[in-house]
């Protein structure tokens, strides 16, 4: 990379329907309730505010102010208030003490992190025996780069440089943000101290593009054509318990 990992995009840049496929690609692999959940990259709490209808306490961290105080503002006068702890922090350095979360979601996060194995090592930590970490990131077999593509400075439409996270050399230098194989997040995944219990695939969702297509996306979904889908959703799981 020349220019290091960008931060990425706000979660409203999803589009409704690209939250609700990662939402439901997690909640399939296990069920979304427990006592204690941290929400890694939280930005402004769309993902977290789901979530946290299934777990008694809840924290969500992220390394953007701005996105930090859109999320309080959410929240504020909520019965979520009193529920939902909101810290700058970064992944890579998690202020919670060890064994402390029955689940950890990141979505769309670790594709960003600068140490992407200090990262998941805090995660392992902070994580209970038993516990599980779900997560959603870009797949590279997707042939567009999500983030769009680096020209130079400039950031330009993936349409500009089709298939480039096939080519790793080029999509390192003409991209912001890394894309995984799912065999290469299993590797990062073990090598942290983690089970990897479930494996999915998610299509685009096409929030703006008329209903046929969404519905030819979706039924891919259940094909072997699959493996092409825009992001992966993975869960691990901590051994021990």
């Amino acid at each position: 990379m020349t220019g290091g990992y960008g931060l990425g995009n706000p979660t409203s840049a999803f589009g409704a329907r690209g939250v609700a496929k990662r939402m439901e690609a997690v909640s399939q692999h296990l069920p979304t309730y427990g006592d204690r959940l941290l929400d890694v990259g939280c930005g402004d709490g769309t993902y977290t505010v789901e979530l946290a209808r299934g777990y008694v306490r809840v924290d969500a961290v992220d390394v953007e102010p701005e996105r930090l105080r859109a999320f309080e503002e959410r929240i504020a006068g909520t019965e979520l208030e009193h529920r939902v702890g909101v810290h700058k922090m970064s992944a890579e350095s998690l202020a919670f003490e060890a064994n402390t979360f029955d689940r950890v979601t990141a979505f769309e996060v670790l594709e960003h992190l600068e140490d992407l194995e200090g990262g998941l090592a805090e995660i392992h930590r902070v994580l209970r025996p038993g516990g599980a970490f779900s997560l959603t990131t870009p797949n590279r077999w997707f042939p567009f780069e999500t983030h769009g593509v680096l020209w130079g400075e400039r950031r330009r439409s993936a349409l500009t440089a089709p298939f480039l996270p096939w080519v790793r050399p080029l999509h390192d230098r003409m991209s912001d943000a890394r894309a995984f194989t799912t065999q290469e997040m299993g590797r990062l995944l073990r090598g942290a101290g983690l089970r990897v219990r479930a494996i999915s695939y998610i299509m685009p969702p096409f929030d703006r593009r008329p209903r046929p297509l969404q519905t030819v996306s979706d039924r891919l979904e259940g094909t072997p054509l699959r493996v092409f889908g825009m992001a992966m959703a993975v869960t691990a799981v901590k051994p021990g318990r």
